[in-house]
């Protein structure tokens, strides 16, 4: 059952004050505990806490890799090891589609080389261009700018080639540059007629899908147990919303710019009408319960 849309926004001071009514934290990765550089030590205080005062946390990420990747990653950043034991990816959840529906297909992978353990041990065969493929598996882009993309799936569009996207973010922040993902092609995919396949956030299977990761039965916890944190609301917050979960956004991130804009709009008591925080973010955006600027406890 989804959770009601409270009639505002809080402006949160810590984790610390979720915790007592929460059995379990989905957390994002980039964008909330590391930066693409650097790992944000007060994020991951923030977890190794919440998991000591009993809250269950799953990291869920839109990485278009597997798993031991990101762990991989991660344990190099200087992250605990210890956290890292439940991570799940739409790179992952991609893979296991593969095998499940795609088995036997040409497949063209839309990325970079280095983006290739994606693909690497999945029963297809690899194809050079879209126009050969029966599926199209991107991780990343092929060319600079989203618009160069239009000639080159023109066919694939056209042959309606499924086209699966490992990386439903649109853009993401590397230290403070500002990179497209794979999310920006596929908006252009399907503006042209194809049918495009989201794995990762904001799908709500992504988010139900950390509860048998962690050894929980689907739909075992309320939505008001269940909260995600992370700092898109076109993935991490809309995914939230679908899953019928709290939502804690980290207005830090790839929204840095409007947050001053949303401290100054928040009454007395800290909390920002709905209202407002639509006209800040837009409407069409997902509405979390709370906002901080990073995490922290």
């Amino acid at each position: 059952m989804p959770n009601r849309q409270a009639a505002a926004v809080s402006l949160s001071r810590g984790l610390r004050e979720f915790c007592p009514e929460l059995s379990l934290i989905i957390c994002d990765l980039w964008g909330v505990m590391h930066d693409g550089i650097r790992l944000n030590e007060e994020a991951v205080e923030a977890i190794e806490k919440a998991r000591a005062n009993n809250v269950l946390t799953v990291f869920l990420s839109n990485a278009p890799r597997p798993r031991t990747h990101v762990r991989a990653l991660l344990v190099k950043m200087g992250m605990p090891s210890a956290l890292t034991d439940y991570i799940v990816t739409s790179g992952g959840l991609a893979r296991d589609e593969v095998r499940a529906r795609y088995r036997g297909a040409k497949l063209y992978h839309m990325g970079p080389e280095s983006d290739h353990n994606t693909v690497d041990g999945l029963p297809v065969t690899m194809v050079k261009t879209p126009d050969e493929a029966d599926i199209i598996l991107a991780t990343d882009l092929d060319f600079f700018d989203v618009e160069s993309h239009r000639g080159w799936l023109a066919g694939a569009a056209k042959k309606n080639v499924p086209f699966l996207c490992a990386n439903p973010d649109r853009v993401v922040h590397v230290g403070e540059k500002l990179y497209l993902c794979a999310g920006s092609v596929a908006d252009l995919y399907t503006a042209m007629g194809g049918e495009v396949h989201w794995f990762g956030k904001p799908m709500a299977s992504a988010l139900e899908a950390c509860l048998p990761e962690i050894g929980l039965a689907p739909g075992s916890l309320s939505g008001e147990q269940v909260m995600m944190i992370g700092d898109s609301l076109q993935t991490d917050m809309a995914g939230a919303h679908a899953a019928g979960y709290r939502g804690l956004f980290i207005a830090g991130g790839i929204h840095r710019d409007e947050y001053p804009v949303l401290t100054s709009a928040a009454d007395a008591r800290g909390q920002v009408s709905v209202g407002r925080f639509r006209e800040i973010f837009g409407a069409e955006k997902a509405v979390p319960h709370a906002v901080m600027e990073s995490l922290v406890w």
